[in-house]
Parts: C-alpha cells; structure tokens; sequence
C-alpha cells in the first residue's frame, strides 16, 4: 500500500468514524439498539433514583444470563429476608443496632438461618462460573465471592434503612456504612464476616495507585445508580466467556455512560476491539500491510478503539493485575479451606 493510500485511509477512519469516543454502532452489532440486553440494562439504568430496587435490578440483570431467574419470586424472597431481620429487633432501634442485627442474620448462627451461615465459596474463590455470582444461587446455596456477599448486604442493608452501599477496588466490591449519629463512614467486608476494615487493610490487599484513589476508581461510596452499573458488568463478563465481543462493547458502553469511571469496563472494550481485529483481519492477514484498502479504514478504527481505551483506563490509574499475587491468593484460599 502506498504511503498516499495509507493516509487516505487514516484520514477517512477520523472523517468517517470521528474521535476515539466514536459511537460503537461504527462496528456492526454492537450498538446499544442492536443488542437487547444492553438496551434494557440501559432502560434501568435511566430510572430516577428514587425508584430504583437493587434486588429488582439484580435479579433482572442475572435473569438475562439465566432465563430461569423468577424475578418476583426473587423479590419476595429479599423482602422475607429483610422482614426477619427486623423480627430481631424491637422498639425503635439506631442504626448501628440495625446494622449488627444484619451482621447476625447472615454470618452468626440461629434459628433465623437455619444454623448455616452465610460464606465465603471456597470451591470458586475467583468467582469465575457466572452462575455463583448470581443472587438466586447465592442464597440458596450460601456460599457467595465478592460479587454476590456485599451486593446481598447492600441490598437488605437499604432495605433496614441504613446508610450503606457498594465501594470498588480492582476485582473486588465490599460495603460504606455511614453512621448518621457520629456521621462517620466505615468500610465492611462482607466476605469476612461483615467486620470493619481499616483503608490501609484494604489497600494493603488490594493493592492499587494513588493515582487510581485521587481519580475516583476505588474506595469511594457509589450512588445507586452506580452501583446499578457496577451490577452490570457481570453481563459483560458473560458475554466474554461466550465470546461476543460486540455485545461486551455494548454493554460495556450503557455501564460507562451512567459510571464513568467503572475501569474494568473500559479495558473489556479495549479488550473486544482487540479480539475483533484478530477475528477480522490478524486471522485473514498475516501483515497490516497487506489489509486491502477498502478495509483498512475499518482496521485502524478498531486498532485505535483498543489502544484508546487501554490508555484512558491506565492514565486514570488502572493497572494490569499481578498474576504472582493470584496464585498467592489462590494458596492462601487453599490454606483456609483446609481448616473449614
């Protein structure tokens, strides 16, 4: 190709396909309109605050994983929950009561749990069978990873009346409860008994920049609607495993519209422009040389989406996960489960 064909090309990916922003139905089916689960992830995801139920949109965003997800029963179940709750408590409680009842009720053995306690799923500590991170199963089977334990105890915890919602560092959610007394907010670990936990020990394991705090990435308490968006990323996780890039775009496009800053979803679409130029092109040509110019346009678009989003994660502070500390964590997973 010349170099006056190349440049032509190049100059008619920014004329056509615009900024590196551009709108995603440049790639063929991966609009918001083209893929249902995301115009409907978008559709609760534009609610007014006010009017948002985390259990309903839990639940109907892991019925679009697995269609025998019974919303309303679901529903149902989460209002029981919450109403044994309160059967522990009497008068008028604070919030801070109301808060250890919860605790009880999921982690401590009693009658209201049927003397089993709520833990941590030893068996898939990495949470990668989308089934156990959905709600339903986690209830059942009460054993949950750091997807379904804090979103559980957000949901009842709104529920209770508390002050109590869902904070991110990388790979990982737990609960801020603010005390409306003393006005102080704490972190909860969910996965740990729904004990306290200082910053420095949640930073120390998981480990993350400066840059990525001072930016907004992690430790911060999320409004709902965020939370919202946080609870749709596992759609796009299901949509990686099968291998539908253009739905992960999708997805991953509603999710950043309404949560910014949600970091895994801008490196999930870097990462699906990746895999639709090995598709497209890497598997059809063995040098970008020899793209026929009438497709090259399409090529450099893709190439620049998947080097944009990489770079706007990282410059917020995102890095790529250690994969020594995975094993290690891995070991230590294994150490724990031999006591249990």
């Amino acid at each position: 190709m010349s170099t006056l064909t190349r440049l032509f090309a190049l100059l008619s990916v920014l004329l056509v396909f615009g900024s590196p922003e551009a709108r995603a139905e440049i790639v063929p089916g991966a609009d918001v309109n083209s893929v249902p689960e995301a115009k409907l992830v978008d559709a609760l995801l534009r609610q007014p605050e006010k009017d948002m139920d985390l259990a309903r949109i839990k639940l109907s965003i892991d019925k679009m994983i697995d269609p025998g997800v019974d919303v309303e029963a679901g529903m149902k179940l989460v209002d029981d929950m919450a109403a044994q709750v309160r059967a522990m408590l009497s008068g008028f409680p604070s919030s801070n009561v109301r808060l250890q009842a919860l605790r009880a009720y999921l982690y401590e053995k009693g009658a209201w749990n049927d003397y089993q306690t709520y833990s941590y799923d030893f068996d898939d500590p990495l949470g990668k069978n989308i089934r156990n991170k959905l709600l339903l199963h986690y209830i059942a089977s009460k054993k949950g990873n750091c997807v379904t334990m804090p979103l559980l105890f957000v949901i009842l915890g709104q529920r209770l009346g508390l002050d109590v919602t869902i904070s991110t560092v990388p790979y990982h959610l737990f609960a801020k409860y603010t005390d409306p007394e003393a006005g102080t907010t704490i972190n909860i670990e969910p996965t740990s008994g729904g004990n306290p936990a200082r910053d420095v020990w949640i930073r120390q394991t998981n480990p993350m920049t400066d840059e990525a705090i001072a930016n907004g990435l992690y430790m911060q308490k999320l409004t709902k609607r965020e939370v919202a968006a946080e609870m749709a990323t596992l759609l796009t996780s299901y949509f990686i495993q099968k291998q539908e890039h253009e739905k992960v775009i999708a997805v991953s496009d509603v999710v950043l519209a309404h949560y910014p800053k949600e970091a895994p979803s801008m490196v999930w679409k870097g990462a699906a422009y990746g895999r639709l130029i090995r598709i497209h092109f890497v598997s059809r040509y063995p040098m970008p040389k020899l793209i026929p110019p009438d497709e090259y346009g399409y090529y450099k678009y893709l190439e620049e989406q998947n080097r944009y989003w990489f770079a706007k994660a990282e410059g917020l502070g995102w890095r790529e996960p250690d994969p020594d500390r995975e094993a290690k964590y891995l070991e230590f997973i294994s150490r724990v489960k031999s006591t249990h």
